[in-house]
């Protein structure tokens, strides 16, 4: 099973500012001399000692995630990160691009269908587009999102044939040859978390979640998002010290997601949803603040830890 990151920001794009960028690129030009590098000759290895984040940052657009097993996928939220996948399918040649895509929807908070009226096959005559979630106000709100005056094409001119699937939550369902089964996370606002399980391996998808059940006992029912995960991906929007200030917000943090691999033996995990208020070197901060946390009450666990970042791919 192939899991791509198309966006992993929580609750609205947001890039550093185009000064705030020169600033990043000239500590990363000075960082090259201090660490022995010379010339242009030294510039792919320079790369390769550093990490993906430290250097490209955590990325822009909010949350879009592929599960994908074969040729077939699943795409989960239509945050803003749907629109670089589907940058991606336009470029592919004609005999070769799916024209069929099947859509998780976990809430409907701006941040996680706002990229929605920008995936292109929605306007692809022959193409056929299957959105799936246990809110019953589904269809009305997906709809709404293509409508004058917020959006210049209304639902009804669309090309593609747009179907909804009110499924049952805590029941298995077989989408595109995955089991998927849908289970409520700690959010204000009613969210699924999803499981999705195919040829042996499963993945846990559970951001928007502020993580106050943690253990079997306290999570009842929705423990079973948890069980038996080989990936979870995981809210770590905040600190503990910022939940504080965020109680309720429906967000968590990289400790309570260490907890819950602990109580359900869970060994990779991916933290994400990440803060739009922080700079690249905030995130950084942060997540270096977890490595010290982790290393402190975690590391007995072994996991198989790290911070998303928009276009990761992997296999599990």
């Amino acid at each position: 099973m192939f899991i791509k990151f198309w966006g992993v920001r929580g609750s609205i794009p947001h890039s550093i500012s185009s000064v705030a960028w020169v600033d990043h690129i000239e500590k990363i030009m000075k960082d090259f001399f201090k660490s022995g590098f010379q010339n242009s000759d030294d510039v792919t290895a320079y790369l390769k000692s550093k990490t993906v984040l430290e250097v490209g940052g955590f990325g822009t657009a909010t949350t879009c995630v592929q599960v994908s097993q074969g040729p077939q996928s699943i795409i989960i939220d239509g945050g803003s990160g749907i629109k670089s996948m589907s940058d991606e399918w336009i470029k592919q040649p004609t005999a070769g691009a799916p024209t069929e895509f099947h859509i998780l929807l976990t809430h409907f908070h701006f941040d996680h269908v706002m990229g929605l009226p920008f995936f292109l096959p929605h306007f692809k005559t022959g193409c056929r587009i299957h959105y799936y979630s246990p809110h019953s106000e589904m269809e009305s709100i997906v709809r709404s999102l293509f409508q004058k005056p917020m959006f210049p094409v209304e639902f009804s001119t669309i090309g593609a044939d747009v179907q909804f699937h009110k499924i049952e939550a805590y029941k298995p369902s077989i989408i595109n040859g995955f089991t998927v089964t849908a289970y409520k996370t700690d959010h204000p606002d009613l969210n699924y978390g999803y499981k999705i399980q195919s040829n042996g391996k499963t993945y846990a998808h559970a951001v928007d979640n502020e993580g106050l059940r943690r253990t079997p006992t306290e999570l009842g029912v929705d423990a079973g998002l948890y069980d038996g995960a080989d990936l979870l991906y995981y809210d770590a929007q905040y600190d503990e010290e910022g939940m504080l200030e965020k109680k309720g917000w429906g967000h968590g943090t990289s400790v309570r997601g260490f907890e819950v691999c602990s109580h359900f033996n869970i060994k990779q995990i991916l933290l994400a949803h990440h803060d739009p208020a922080f700079s690249i070197e905030d995130s950084l901060r942060q997540k270096k603040k977890t490595e010290q946390v982790y290393q402190d009450k975690f590391t007995q666990l072994n996991l198989n830890w790290d911070y998303a970042y928009e276009g990761l791919s992997l296999e599990i």
